[in-house]
C-alpha cells in the first residue's frame, strides 16, 4: 500500500468537431495513468487527425509527454497532425522545459485548433 499517496484519476471524454477526432483529458497524466490516455488514443484516433484538449490537466510528467511526443510522430508520419489545446500553466512549463513547445502544435482553446484548416503542406 503506497504510504498516503491517493493517486489522482485520469479521465478521458472524447467527441469529434469539425473532423478532428478531440479528446478532452483530465486530472494527472503521469506513469500510472498513461495507460489510461493510451488506450483511449488507440480506441479512438482512427483518423490522422487528432486535438487534445488539456484544459482540466493539472500535471503531466515525463511519460505523459513521451506519450504525446509519440502520438504527434505518429500522426504526423500518416500525413496529420496532433493539436494541443488549453495547456494549462504546469503543463506548458515541461513543453518549454523539455524543448518541445517549439515542435508541438500549441493552441490557445479547442475552438481555435478545431477552426483551423488540415494543414496539408509536408
Amino acid at each position: 500500500m503506497a504510504e498516503g499517496t491517493a493517486t489522482m484519476e485520469l479521465n478521458v471524454g472524447s467527441e469529434v468537431q469539425r473532423g478532428w477526432r478531440v479528446l478532452a483529458v483530465t486530472g494527472e497524466l503521469d506513469i500510472d495513468t498513461v495507460p489510461v490516455l493510451s488506450a483511449r488514443l488507440d480506441a479512438d484516433v482512427t483518423g490522422a487527425h487528432a486535438v487534445l484538449d488539456l484544459s482540466g490537466l493539472q500535471f503531466m510528467d515525463s511519460t505523459g509527454l513521451a506519450l504525446v511526443l509519440d502520438w504527434h510522430r505518429r500522426l504526423t508520419e500518416a500525413g496529420g497532425q496532433l493539436r494541443i489545446a488549453a495547456t494549462q500553466a504546469p503543463v506548458q512549463r515541461l513543453f518549454e522545459l523539455a524543448d518541445v513547445a517549439g515542435v508541438l502544435s500549441l493552441h490557445e482553446t479547442v475552438d481555435a485548433a478545431v477552426q483551423e484548416p488540415v494543414d496539408t503542406a509536408h
